[in-house]
């Protein structure tokens, strides 16, 4: 009764959460959309007319090696800044650092970690733009030369942080909240934003690929100001698709379209290719970016959990750019689970809450029927039953009223005899001893009517005569039987007499 009682409320939660995954799925894009188009004029401002540069620096030595697409494909560490619901799609844990080197001394340094769980992922990042030395002028004395001022110093930083969650079978929303601060010649600023995105993979697998799409909005804030005047983020909005491992290959495909708030509109493709798992080739298109449209190219190298990625970008008329990062992932993977999964694994988690592992170990059982591969819930069942057995021997002790005490050496010796030989050590004329449990030490001498008996140091045998002395016997039949012969006793100081009659035998 019990178990059919919780199947019918997992049936009734599973069909309450379909229901508000359904709306979800359907109110979430369309909002997203709806709301930041708002906010995008209808004609895009001119380059230049938005502040904060960081964030317009693509991230990821593989993103931009693959065109800078990477709004479906972001499921490790760079989706914190491409779009924050690939974290969920995201299978380890993940660690990296990137540098990129521009033009003119400006580099960009960047560091992150995500960790992805069952329910929810969550990753941090920190970007840093240094712009080098710039030789400072003030304003000209008396229509002069301008003044200098020495070399000054300008520098931005972003910290961003956020999560992400499974709501539906396959689709995930994340968001993230960044601190951005830029310091121009001693002249400050700072102000807050937010990325959102939205990722969808299908269920469906036509040249048995892997097929996502993802829609994210990035720099959603009010702007930097200097002085009286608030300047814009640069606002994009992102949608984009990602085809992996078609026909079993290890060949990855994306496509992204990109809605500037300061730039036209714009296409990016590309795609990598892995060989043995080991070293993967890279190829994209950027249609339009900051940095210049044009071709991407870059590599990647695996070795155990570290991976290393390099880079290549045109500049247009400035040269090229290069991007080095070096990228670890560790811990147990985490696998994707549909509805039905992730309700087992709910109803499982309750079932060990409320102390009932067996369900939970069976639970966990038909999870591990329906994904073998899937070590983090063979280490769940594993954890339930040693708690279901640290919980036996806590009901077996609970159990015990009385508190069992040391036997005393009295006890303990009478606990190895049997039930009669205990009577006879307790009923001792000389008391019970330990030591001696069965009175082997007093017992009496027959012979000296009940003294205790002195053992001889080396007791003789029996004096036997020999054969010669034996007496003669008369076969004859008519022949009188002969009187016995008197043999002789042993010798007394034996200790024990013994009659040669019940040697010999005689009448």
């Amino acid at each position: 009764m019990i178990t059919i009682r919780r199947q019918s409320e997992g049936v009734k939660e599973r069909a309450s959460e379909r229901k508000n995954a359904r709306w979800i799925a359907l109110f979430f894009p369309s909002f997203a959309l709806s709301l930041l188009l708002s906010l995008t004029p209808a004609r895009a401002a001119s380059p230049g007319t938005t502040t904060g540069e960081l964030l317009k620096i693509p991230v990821g030595a593989r993103a931009v090696g693959m065109g800078e697409a990477n709004t479906a494909g972001a499921d490790d560490v760079s989706a914190l800044e491409w779009n924050p619901a690939g974290l969920s799609y995201a299978q380890q844990k993940e660690a990296s650092f990137m540098h990129s080197s521009l033009i003119e001394g400006v580099h960009y340094e960047h560091l992150a970690f995500m960790s992805p769980g069952e329910n929810y992922s969550y990753g941090a990042s920190m970007g840093y733009l240094g712009y080098g030395d710039i030789t400072g002028y003030g304003d000209a004395v008396a229509g002069g030369t301008p003044t200098p001022l020495g070399n000054q110093t300008a520098y931005s930083y972003v910290i961003n942080g956020g999560a992400s969650a499974m709501l539906y079978d396959r689709l995930s929303i994340g968001m993230t909240g960044m601190i951005l601060r830029q310091d121009l010649a001693g002249q400050s600023a700072g102000t807050f934003a937010a990325n959102l995105g939205t990722m969808y993979g299908l269920a469906a697998h036509p040249l048995d690929a892997d097929y996502r799409f993802g829609l994210s909005v990035l720099n959603l804030g009010p702007g930097l100001k200097f002085d009286s005047e608030r300047d814009p983020l640069p606002r994009q909005i992102k949608m984009g698709a990602s085809v992996m491992h078609i026909k079993e290959l290890p060949l990855n495909l994306n496509a992204d379209f990109s809605i500037p708030n300061d730039n036209s509109k714009y296409l990016s493709i590309g795609g990598e290719y892995w060989f043995r798992e080991l070293i993967a080739l890279r190829l994209g298109y950027a249609g339009a970016n900051n940095q210049g449209q044009g071709l991407r190219l870059g590599m990647g190298l695996k070795l155990r959990e570290f991976l290393f990625d390099y880079a290549y970008g045109s500049f247009g008329d400035f040269g090229a750019t290069h991007r080095i990062e070096l990228s670890m992932k560790w811990g147990e993977k985490t696998h994707l689970m549909n509805r039905e999964q992730r309700a087992i694994l709910k109803e499982a988690k309750r079932d060990g809450d409320n102390g009932d592992y067996i369900q939970q170990i069976l639970a966990m059982n038909d999870l591990l029927e329906k994904d073998p591969t899937n070590d983090k819930v063979l280490k769940s069942m594993i954890t339930a039953h040693e708690h279901m057995l640290q919980s036996e021997l806590k009901d077996a002790v609970a159990e015990s009223d009385e508190k069992k005490d040391i036997p005393s050496p009295e006890e303990f010796a009478l606990q190895d005899l049997v039930p009669g030989q205990q009577a006879v050590a307790q009923a001792a004329p000389g008391g019970f001893d330990p030591k001696d449990p069965l009175g082997l030490n007093n017992l009496p001498d027959a012979s000296s009517g009940g003294e205790i008996i002195t053992p001889a140091v080396s007791p003789s045998p029996a004096v036997v005569p020999s054969p010669s002395a034996l007496p003669s016997v008369d076969t004859r039949s008519d022949a009188a039987p002969a009187p016995a012969a008197e043999a002789p006793a042993a010798p007394a100081s034996d200790g024990v007499l013994l009659n040669p009659a019940d040697i010999y035998g005689g009448n």
